[in-house]
């Protein structure tokens, strides 16, 4: 019984064996462009050293290997890594051996060919415009103010507003009136019968000075900033799987031969012709059809090549809005002199007896001075602004590129 029993077990694996090795004779074996899709166009960073890369998906294989092959606008090819065709609709990406700084705007073919182990051969092609060019850099500033934050794409450097409230002084002066007393002598003698004569003299006034001091309170504004660093890591973004297969190969390849059972004719197709005079004035044309396109719809993000850099500055430009507020009134005093005159009384004579003069009290007059004082208050306020730092860690570059993806760039027309 133990013995049947491995027989048995044994049966099965060999059964299942045979099943994976021969597959299905009458599959046939579709491919999919992920990153690069037929008849769409592309961007190509010129100053990239990196090997051009295309990621592929397959559906209906048998368990077999496809190999691949880029073909130039001038019929240049260049061989590429062979890719697994199982499992089904699972991302595999092709290296090939060309450097993008080697590349050249215009029309490129992507080969995919295979066996399909024991089921139906293929051969498909996929048409892409590759545009190669240098990256463009736009650097952008981040706007903070007291009350917000914003970006303004406009401008090329960060830059901190304050918004300052002032707040005017206006000086309202008040007059004091001083009165001073000044006595004349008088212009009369009276005489009256008596031993002793009285006369008055009234000295020169003596000047006093008298300070009076006003202070004034005033504002004065210090500013500070705080910078806020956010740091996020950048998405890998897949585009999805077209609905339409990659259509059937046109040309005939030298670098590799065609798999068995596949039989093309047409050397070059109608729009992919070998002539770089025809090829290039083809590309002129398409790029000018789609300019009229891009003004109607946006362009599809499907390249691993970003067309244009957005970066934000890393130096902070402060800049002041002033406001001025309600005005605060001072008053000030100037002094003014009145002198009021007053006649002494008469001096008094006494017939016949010596006269002796009395000298009255000095005077005195006080002279107003008017000082200022000016003390400061401070006010601190402080604004934040928050500058996002995009990192991109290295392992996910490599698996969002075998996946067929990008980080937040490169174009394409569907």
């Amino acid at each position: 019984m133990y013995a049947g029993s491995l027989l048995t077990v044994a049966a099965v694996a060999l059964f299942v064996a045979a099943g994976l090795a021969q597959d299905d004779p009458d599959s046939t074996c579709l491919s999919y462009g992920i990153d690069f899709v037929n008849g769409n166009e592309y961007f190509i960073n010129e100053n990239s050293t990196a090997d051009f890369t295309f990621v592929s998906q397959f559906n209906g294989c048998n368990n077999d290997t496809a190999y691949a092959m880029l073909s130039s606008p001038t019929g240049d090819e260049y061989d590429c890594s062979d890719v697994p065709t199982v499992p089904s609709l699972v991302s595999e990406m092709s290296t090939c051996d060309i450097e993008k700084d080697q590349m050249y705007s215009g029309w490129w073919l992507i080969l995919i060919l295979g066996n399909n182990l024991n089921g139906n051969p293929f051969a498909y092609q996929r048409n892409v415009s590759l545009d190669v060019g240098i990256q463009q850099t736009t650097t952008v500033r981040t706007v903070s103010t007291f009350f917000a934050i914003c970006i303004d794409h406009r401008q090329s450097t960060p830059t901190i507003t304050y918004t300052q409230s002032v707040t005017p002084t206006v000086n309202i002066t008040s007059t004091s009136t001083v009165l001073t007393t000044t006595t004349v002598p008088a212009k009369t003698t009276i005489v009256e019968p008596s031993k002793t004569a009285y006369r008055t003299v009234t000295p020169k006034p003596r000047t006093t000075t008298s300070v009076k001091t006003i202070t004034r309170t005033l504002k004065k504004w210090t500013k500070t900033f705080e910078k806020d660093t956010v740091t996020v890591t950048a998405r890998c973004t897949v585009p999805p799987r077209p609905q339409q297969p990659d259509p059937t190969c046109k040309i005939k390849p030298t670098l590799k031969a065609l798999p068995s059972g596949v039989h093309i004719d047409i050397k070059r197709s109608e729009d992919t012709l070998l002539d770089p005079a025809v090829a290039k004035q083809r590309y002129e044309n398409m790029r000018a059809r789609r300019a009229q396109q891009l003004d109607q719809r946006d362009m599809v993000k499907r390249s691993a090549d970003v067309p244009t850099v957005t970066v934000t500055a890393t130096q902070v430009v402060n800049t002041t809005i002033t406001q001025t507020a309600a005005a605060t009134t001072f008053t000030s005093e100037t002094i003014t002199t009145k002198t009021v005159k007053t006649t002494a009384k008469p001096s008094t004579i006494y017939s016949g007896i010596a006269v002796k003069t009395i000298t009255a009290p000095t005077p005195v007059k006080t002279a107003y001075k008017i000082k200022y004082t000016t003390t400061w208050t401070t006010t601190t306020w402080t604004a934040h602004y928050t500058s996002t730092k995009t990192v991109t860690p290295t392992a996910s570059v490599t698996a969002c590129k075998k996946s067929g993806g990008h980080f937040g760039g490169g174009w394409g027309i569907l």
